[in-house]
């Protein structure tokens, strides 16, 4: 009965309510010298169970703790032991995977997980090298939100069967050394270098030990909550690495508090150089798509996707999808989820087939591809070059996340035209 679950939620609800009956119950009737000692712990119990209740009701609507030993502070993956391990086998034949992500760049070595496509290990999978999504939590925040909370592999395995979606490989690196301490995926001021780690390292090793694309037209990387602003984040100060950038009820302004400690150590201008909202503003703006959704209802995340879609422009390409309800929970995410890899689907690079078996040529690491130069990119029409090798956004990715959320109404921005009004 893990700690986001229903019946977790039910057990500490009925443990409170008997705890306060009986606390009624045995109030008056304890009359000795010890009396006040037995009414004083059962207060004490009543609150305890209560608040417990309400962090497990929290607990569930945001996803923060998906097993018990995360609320102790245990590591949520297995020791680094340089060996990539299956965690679970499914039905469709796809892998969540365990891996080792050495951090020669950045000096940090951490455990990361992976979801491989169907077919990974067919005789033509083994020809192939595929787009990569990089997917970070927020905070507090592991893997396991995406891979337990999520159940992200049923959801990437029906919209690839659907056709909706070519076959991928999607990261869930560690992004924080613990649950106590966010780490904004910024290189701290003589700090934890987690910016390196989640661009040059996460790369590198997913290269060396998967069969992916290592250009850029070949990797995205999207976050929910304090992971959408490191995805934004990331990919504005990496344009270089990636092709496209999601958020799921991100924030654009870096945060510093009691949770990141001081990271920037006064340097605000380093501050405004990890702010997406700042950069958008004062910098030129790479020609990166965009891809942002959020709750009306969550209202600061609400404000700062207005802000900051109002300042991006060309060649920044914004997308926004507003659900009209939800607030800031898992539940909000998985709604559009399906959406947001469609829109992906739009932007990365197909798979890569070798024509022939065997050793699978090298990928270009930089660099344009040249017209008609695109792989499996069919049928034609749905499907033309662009300079950075990825593959024009389908006419109806986004427009379809309007009836799946249906009958509510969705507002909907497709590079800044609106579909309906706020």
């Amino acid at each position: 009965m893990p700690p986001n679950s229903l019946g977790a939620q039910v057990t500490a609800i009925v443990l409170a309510v008997v705890i306060a009956v009986d606390t009624a119950l045995v109030w008056y009737r304890v009359r000795r010298w010890w009396g006040w000692l037995v009414r004083g712990t059962a207060v004490l119990l009543c609150v305890a169970t209560a608040l417990g209740a309400a962090a497990i009701w929290v607990n569930r609507q945001m996803d923060l703790f998906t097993t018990w030993s995360e609320v102790a502070g245990h590591r949520p993956l297995a020791p680094v032991t340089g060996q990539t391990t299956v965690d679970e086998k499914l039905p469709s034949g796809s892998q969540i995977v365990t891996f080792n992500v050495p951090g020669p760049a950045s000096g940090i070595s951490l455990a990361a997980k992976a979801y491989l496509p169907p077919g990974y290990d067919s005789p033509q999978g083994r020809r192939t090298h595929y787009p990569v999504v990089e997917a970070l939590a927020g905070f507090p925040g592991t893997p396991n939100l995406w891979v337990v909370s999520l159940h992200i592999g049923d959801v990437l395995d029906h919209e690839i069967a659907a056709g909706r979606m070519a076959p991928a490989v999607v990261v869930f690196p560690l992004q924080d050394f613990d649950q106590t301490t966010d780490s904004e995926c910024v290189d701290a001021v003589d700090g934890a270098r987690f910016d390196t780690f989640l661009t040059r390292d996460v790369q590198a090793a997913v290269v060396a030990q998967f069969r992916v694309r290592s250009d850029r037209a070949g990797w995205g990387i999207m976050g929910a909550s304090t992971g959408g602003f490191c995805a934004v984040n990331l990919a504005m100060r990496h344009p270089d690495l990636y092709a496209a950038a999601g958020s799921l009820s991100g924030y654009f302004t870096a945060i510093t508090d009691h949770t990141t400690g001081d990271l920037y150590k006064g340097n605000l201008r380093l501050r405004d150089e990890n702010s997406p909202l700042w950069r958008v503003t004062h910098l030129p703006v790479p020609a990166l798509p965009v891809f942002l959704s959020v709750a009306s209802d969550d209202r600061g995340g609400y404000q700062q996707l207005q802000a900051f879609q109002a300042a991006a422009r060309p060649p920044m390409q914004v997308s926004t999808l507003v659900v009209p309800s939800g607030g800031h929970t898992g539940g909000v995410w998985r709604m559009v989820l399906p959406a947001l890899f469609d829109w992906f689907a739009g932007w990365l690079a197909a798979p890569q087939i070798s024509p022939v078996p065997g050793p699978v040529k090298p990928i270009p690491t930089h660099g344009p591809v040249k017209q008609g130069m695109l792989p499996n990119c069919e049928p034609a029409p749905s499907c033309t070059s662009k300079p950075d090798g990825a593959r024009t956004a389908r006419s109806g990715s986004l427009e379809r996340t309007q009836a799946l959320i249906r009958p509510s109404p969705v507002s909907l921005r497709k590079n800044g035209s609106p579909r309906r009004p706020y």
